[in-house]
């Protein structure tokens, strides 16, 4: 086997070849066994990175012929009086992650960008901090502790990490700009809460509104910004008492920093839309689509879009029922925003105000308008999913009307926005009007933008990528655990969101990967973490005879690292073999 390129200028590619004989003949035919990438990503990722091929292909030669001999292994039948007698076990599921990990170009990054000494170590330490939050999420301590049991890995920072924070977003928005198809001109912003099982504060660690309803406890907000397929872009974190819309501004200057961008399109919830935030978009080289909320709307718009002086610009009805699936229709807005006065400003309205006698504090803010387009749409099947959650609320409130106490105890929830009560909830009854205008926004939904160029759906399509925000939230608390934080320097609190970020950015990388493959159903981040913590390997045998035998293999594990083009596993392996198929080495842990 050896390493070789193909092809000319920017098609050039790197490939394992191996040449075999034609039986009978002189003539030999060459097979492609792998093409690793193209020529110049690669020289630009690692200059080095033939030699460090042709060793590969060396080691893969040798493994190969090391391969063709049978395994024979001696099996001894000693009595297990300690834990020590049982044949060992080790998970190997991350070599996913460790194959993401060289594509990534992690290790390059790692070694380039820590200057200690110990500077493999501390690649070993991030790594299996990493590998173990995409498989089993716990505290950094419980996960330096259970490193022996991980194929390859050797027991040791964060601190790293936090120092290289910058350097690592920019890494990663590098690899994925050539990797993905990456839209550097939209993105996709939100804010989260990260709570302590802690009430100690610090520089970061503060009380303030949590969206977990943690408020017993200290936090921190992290605000992220994903591009069009869903993977991170960057991240900032902020004290636990900045408010949701003081967060947008300093996220938006690092990502137009990052890539030197005059326009970016910024997709956000209706929680960020303040009126200082549309203003800064629109003046600050931004543009935004954000939710409209109609029920909070002037009468006047309401007229607009339920009267028919504006018509709806596009209808689709139902060919057998002849009932409207679908509208649409476009409204000029005028939306307001504030403006922070300048000290000459105050100073020239002091004035003005003693000229008219006018008493009261001098405003600090003063009001302008931005031209928009409200993009409303009426659809069939939201009308019906909206009519099912309101009957089911409904349908939960008359059980509490029969049980005053149960209703006490439940005042605080959404459902209430539909009673008439008094004080003490005793005489509480249904609001029938209220639930009379609720129901006339069945199926109504609104996305308001200053790009008055879109098209309506031109509009929802970027829209929709919202959720795959609120869907990295979700996998970012859930799947990869990164709340309740168990650190508390400021540094490690650091340390532990970029750890989480690379691990949130690798799951992203993967379920891109599979839909740019022709998966029909993408993995999801739970069934990943099922995949790569299921696999076992067992070590048989006396050194260096010994034998690796997979078990536990989902087939999940099997799809995924055919994708990512490794080896494929043997049913009983050698030692040479096993590290082969999995780039990871057992002789860290069996020696």
């Amino acid at each position: 086997m050896y390493v070789t390129t193909s092809g000319i200028e920017k098609y050039r590619v790197v490939q394992f070849r191996e040449d075999i004989r034609i039986p009978g003949t002189g003539k030999k035919k060459t097979n492609i066994i792998r093409t690793v990438g193209k020529y110049s990503d690669l020289l630009a990722e690692d200059p080095d990175f033939m030699v460090k091929l042709k060793a590969e292909a060396k080691r893969l030669t040798r493994e190969q012929k090391e391969s063709e001999r049978p395994l024979l292994i001696e099996a001894d039948m000693r009595e297990i009086a300690t834990s020590d007698d049982v044949t060992p076990s080790f998970q190997f599921g991350h070599a996913i992650i460790a194959r993401l990990w060289d594509i990534m170009g992690l290790d390059t990054f790692l070694e380039k960008n820590c200057t200690k000494k110990n500077a493999r170590s501390v690649r070993n330490a991030i790594y299996h901090l990493v590998a173990h939050r995409c498989s089993e999420p716990d505290s950094v301590r419980a996960t330096a502790a259970d490193q022996g049991r991980y194929a390859g890995v050797t027991p040791v920072g964060l601190d790293v990490l936090s120092e290289q924070k910058e350097a690592l977003v920019e890494h990663l928005c590098s690899f994925f700009k050539r990797r993905t198809t990456r839209r550097e001109d939209i993105a996709c912003f939100d804010v989260t809460t990260v709570a302590f099982e802690s009430t100690k504060w610090g520089e970061l660690r503060l009380f303030g509104f949590s969206k977990a309803h943690k408020n017993n406890e200290v936090q921190v907000v992290m605000g992220l910004l994903i591009d069009n397929n869903g993977i991170p872009i960057t991240y900032e974190l902020f004290p636990g008492n900045t408010m949701d819309q003081n967060t947008l501004k300093d996220s938006l200057a690092k990502l137009k920093e990052l890539y030197g961008l005059k326009d970016i399109t910024v997709v956000t919830d209706r929680g960020m839309n303040a009126n200082d935030n549309l203003l800064f978009l629109h003046g600050g080289g931004y543009h935004f689509v954000i939710s409209y909320t109609l029920k909070r709307s002037k009468q006047e718009f309401k007229d607009a879009v339920f009267g028919d002086d504006t018509p709806w610009a596009v209808e689709h009805y139902d060919s057998k029922t002849g009932q409207l699936t679908y509208a649409s229709k476009v409204l000029k807005q005028k939306v307001s925003a504030k403006v922070e006065l300048t000290a000459e400003e105050v100073v020239a309205l002091k004035v003005q105000r003693r000229l008219e006698k006018k008493r009261g504090r001098c405003p600090k803010y003063r009001q302008e308008t931005i031209d928009a387009h409200v993009h409303v749409t009426y659809s069939l099947k939201r009308a019906n999913k909206d009519l099912g959650d309101r009957d089911r609320m409904l349908e939960r409130l008359r059980s509490k009307l029969e049980n005053p106490g149960k209703l006490k105890a439940a005042m605080k929830r959404g459902g209430n926005q539909y009673l008439q009560m008094d004080l003490d909830t005793d005489n509480a009854i249904l609001d029938e009007r209220k639930i009379r205008e609720a129901a006339k926004f069945d199926g109504y939904y609104a996305v308001v933008t200053d790009r008055m160029e879109l098209t309506t759906e031109d509009v929802m399509v970027i829209y929709r990528g919202q959720w795959k925000i609120e869907e990295s939230f979700r996998v970012l608390k859930t799947d990869l655990q990164a709340r309740p934080v168990f650190v508390w320097t400021d540094e490690h609190i650091r340390g532990h969101i970029a750890m989480c970020y690379i691990a949130l950015c690798i799951m992203r990388y993967l379920q891109y990967m599979m839909k740019e493959n022709g998966w029909e159903v993408v993995l999801s981040a739970e069934e990943i973490k099922k995949a790569i913590s299921q696999p076992l390997a067992l070590v048989q045998g006396q050194f260096p005879k010994k034998i690796v035998t997979p078990t536990a293999v989902p087939q999940s594990y099997l799809d995924i690292v055919s994708m990512l083009k490794l080896p494929p596993l043997l049913t009983n392996m050698s030692l040479t073999k096993f590290r082969s198929a999995t780039k990871l080495d057992l002789k860290e842990n069996t020696f």
